[in-house]
């Protein structure tokens, strides 16, 4: 993995949107992007415009984030992970593999989701919530803090 801190000096600017050197297999930068310290890309990463990623997050190998995007301090996002427009998650969140989160959803501190998780378009989901695998929650759906929904729940 690379820290981008440390290289994102040297990116280019390609109409607008800066194109990350060699290290990357790929990472496209949209415009008004707000990085934190010590974030680090795997490859084939895609940020949207007016992105926000805090301190300390990570994201994995195919990661795609819509625009107007916040992402807290110490998150972690997996492979395969897509964010859609105006999607706000707290610090110390994790999201495992194949997650895909509509636009609009807000996520509380300390939220962890496993793998394969869909959540539909404004989700909100409290603080200290955790999703199993395979769990899709459909539009508009509100969980308070401190939920627990295990694997395989629709």
């Amino acid at each position: 993995m690379i820290n981008i801190s440390d290289i994102v000096k040297d990116w280019k600017l390609v109409d607008g949107w800066s194109i990350a050197p060699a290290g990357i297999s790929w990472c496209v930068e949209g415009n008004h992007v707000k990085l934190g310290d010590n974030v680090t890309l795997d490859n084939h990463i895609n940020l949207g415009d007016y992105v926000t990623l805090g301190n300390g997050v990570t994201l994995g190998d195919d990661v795609r984030l819509g625009n107007d995007v916040h992402l807290g301090d110490s998150v972690t996002l997996g492979y395969s992970v897509h964010l859609g427009n105006g999607v706000i998650l707290g610090n110390n969140v994790t999201l495992g593999n194949n997650v895909h989160l509509g636009g609009n959803v807000h996520l509380g501190d300390l939220v962890h989701l496993g793998n394969s998780v869909t959540l539909g378009y404004g989700v909100t989901l409290g603080y200290s919530v955790i999703l199993g695998d395979h769990v899709t929650l459909g539009y508009s759906v509100i969980l308070g803090d401190h939920v627990t929904l295990g694997d395989n729940v629709i």
